[in-house]
């Protein structure tokens, strides 16, 4: 880690922990700041080339312009490429070639103040708005693939109405309070201070976090899910993606090993199972396939 972020994060952590014993209303909406405030991501040459072949659009979202791109015709079915925390459209890239192969229009966007999408500040319940945002824009949207946070926040949107044909949930977490426990371990932060963000948080966007729990919502979704996750994976542990294969009825789960939180995105497996998965093709999509076990099976 550069010597200049490591300064910063330690001025950062003190600032918590000094914060939350003298001024603690201070520290919890630094808190609340720093926690809504997406990384600014490290965006490769190659993806301002990514796009010269789509049509680009903006779509009004709360208030923000969120930016979005079209490949394919205009009357094919959809399919929705959602990223993640931090993340960008053009990580969705690698799904495009085989998905327009297919038969489908694909959709990509960047979430609200990611890319060049409008906002400084966002959150998952942000992420599920703008998703079906962009869905009902666009129109005719009948799968999702989402990525990371992106997958929580589906299952948000599936449990608020989207209606969708499958999903296909790359790298989910499934755990929102244990994350902003990691998040809190890692700046210093006390527990007192971790439940006073989420109290600003939960104030700010007018819902309770078990609310929009993952484990809580995917029992009662009925779309036909894939959950794909590594092992190797340091960001998101692979138990919070078989958990919530576990807890999706019917869900699969496909596991990888070595390729990690981002790379898995670009592996030809993952693209060609996401995308078989989606177009009926594979016996895991097969509406002919016998009903799936409890808890849901590994292949």
């Amino acid at each position: 880690m550069p010597l200049a972020h490591e300064l910063h994060r330690i001025s950062t952590n003190v600032r918590f922990l000094t914060g939350s014993l003298l001024l603690p209303e201070y520290a919890a909406a630094l808190a609340e700041r720093l926690f809504l405030t997406p990384p600014a991501p490290k965006l490769p040459q190659r993806t301002f080339f990514d796009f010269l072949d789509a049509h680009a659009s903006f779509v009004e979202h709360q208030g923000r312009q969120l930016a979005s791109w079209r490949w394919g015709p205009m009357d094919a079915p959809a399919v929705l490429l959602a990223h993640g925390w931090g993340g960008h459209a053009a990580q969705m890239r690698a799904f495009v070639p085989q998905l327009l192969k297919a038969g489908f229009r694909v959709i990509a966007y960047d979430q609200p103040a990611h890319g060049l999408s409008e906002g400084k500040l966002t959150g998952l319940p942000d992420f599920a708005g703008a998703l079906a945002a962009i869905a009902a824009h666009h129109g005719n949207v009948k799968h999702v693939i989402a990525h990371s946070l992106g997958g929580p926040a589906l299952t948000i949107a599936l449990s608020r109405g989207l209606n969708l044909q499958s999903t296909v949930l790359v790298s989910p977490p499934s755990d929102l309070v244990g994350y902003s426990r990691q998040f809190a371990r890692w700046t210093w932060m006390p527990e007192a201070l971790r439940r006073a963000m989420q109290d600003s948080i939960e104030e700010r966007y007018g819902l309770r976090w078990f609310e929009i729990e993952v484990p809580r919502l995917a029992p009662r979704l009925k779309t036909p899910a894939l959950v794909i996750h590594d092992h190797n994976d340091s960001f998101v542990a692979w138990a919070q993606g078989a958990a919530l294969a576990r807890a999706w009825p019917g869900a699969r789960l496909l596991s990888t090993v070595g390729l990690g939180h981002g790379r898995i995105l670009e592996s030809d497996e993952v693209v060609r199972a996401a995308t078989d998965f989606v177009a009926g093709n594979s016996g895991v999509a097969s509406l002919a396939a016998p009903a799936l076990p409890h808890p849901a099976p590994v292949y």
